[in-house]
């Protein structure tokens, strides 16, 4: 299970805080949320400390949206390229 909190930032940035299990079921529900705020053209700072655990799918989610957004506090386990310019 997954939970997610959204909440500008400013007027052209969204937060978006990701609590819980990122897995098959969680991935749809995650990436509605991001795909409404970048056809909305905001840029999103996607917040994954409160990640308890990733399975393989949720890993292949966030490394596909990676170059849109910018990930802020990552879990550990898990490694990013450079952020978004």
């Amino acid at each position: 299970m997954i939970y997610v909190k959204e909440k500008f930032i400013n007027e052209n940035t969204i937060g978006i805080w990701a609590d819980g299990i990122l897995d098959l079921e969680s991935v749809p529900i995650l990436k509605n949320v991001c795909i409404h705020h970048l056809q909305n053209k905001k840029n999103i700072m996607m917040y994954l400390g409160g990640l308890l655990h990733v399975t393989r799918e949720g890993k292949d989610f966030l490394q596909e949206i990676q170059k849109k957004v910018s990930v802020v506090d990552p879990p550990q386990y898990m490694s990013f390229n450079a952020p978004k310019k």
